[in-house]
């Protein structure tokens, strides 16, 4: 025999399962959207920070002398060099060097190494396409990471992002999605109260 009451438990039951999945579910993303925006937050502007908890960085590249393999305006995924990697001839690496008396952030391929006269090891790179290698005396203390994986013109809009005007744009949105949220929650929460 078949009791009206209990399908009317089963139902509110699963109203109320369907109701914490939703909210699971906006809690998950959330937490999800916040760690990641943490992490692509402290990688921009806390890089000395961010190096010594996650072995990643991000670059963006400003030039074309790695195109068409890698795009102007690309951002860049690089692993962080340590003495355990061994550089294969024509990985591509980053590095920093001295260019018109500033220093610099430069990826290029490795091509080899050399010693001086001083017998410290120097790592002879070159911009992709040429055989020329760089003047650039590239030392272990130069070698910032060795390139992973980069998607095409992203780091123009990093560079947006650390500028001011970027800086308090990210801020805006940041505000309007959580108040957005917040009016969501409102409008689900009266709607539940006038059934």
């Amino acid at each position: 025999m078949y009791d009206q009451s209990d399908g009317n438990i089963e139902l509110t039951a699963l109203f109320y399962v369907s109701i914490m999945l939703k909210i699971l579910g906006k809690i998950g993303f959330i937490t999800c959207v916040g760690i990641l925006s943490v992490l692509t937050v402290c990688s921009i502007f806390f890089h000395e920070a961010y190096q010594e908890v996650v072995p990643y960085r991000f670059y963006h590249v400003l030039t074309n002398s790695m195109e068409p393999t890698i795009k102007t305006n690309s951002l860049v995924l690089v692993k962080t060099y340590d003495d355990s990697m061994e550089l294969q001839k024509d990985d591509i690496v980053v590095f920093t060097a001295e260019r018109f008396g500033e220093p610099v952030v430069i990826m290029h391929r490795f091509s080899h190494t050399e010693v001086d006269e001083q017998g410290e090891t120097i790592y002879k790179t070159r911009p992709e396409g040429s055989d020329t290698p760089d003047v650039y005396e590239t030392k272990r203390d130069d070698l910032l990471g060795v390139y992973l994986r980069h998607v095409p013109y992203v780091g123009k809009f990093v560079l947006f992002l650390k500028s001011k005007f970027g800086l308090l744009w990210l801020c805006q949105v940041v505000v309007i999605l959580l108040i957005k949220q917040l009016v969501l929650a409102k409008w689900e929460e009266k709607g539940k109260r006038a059934r």
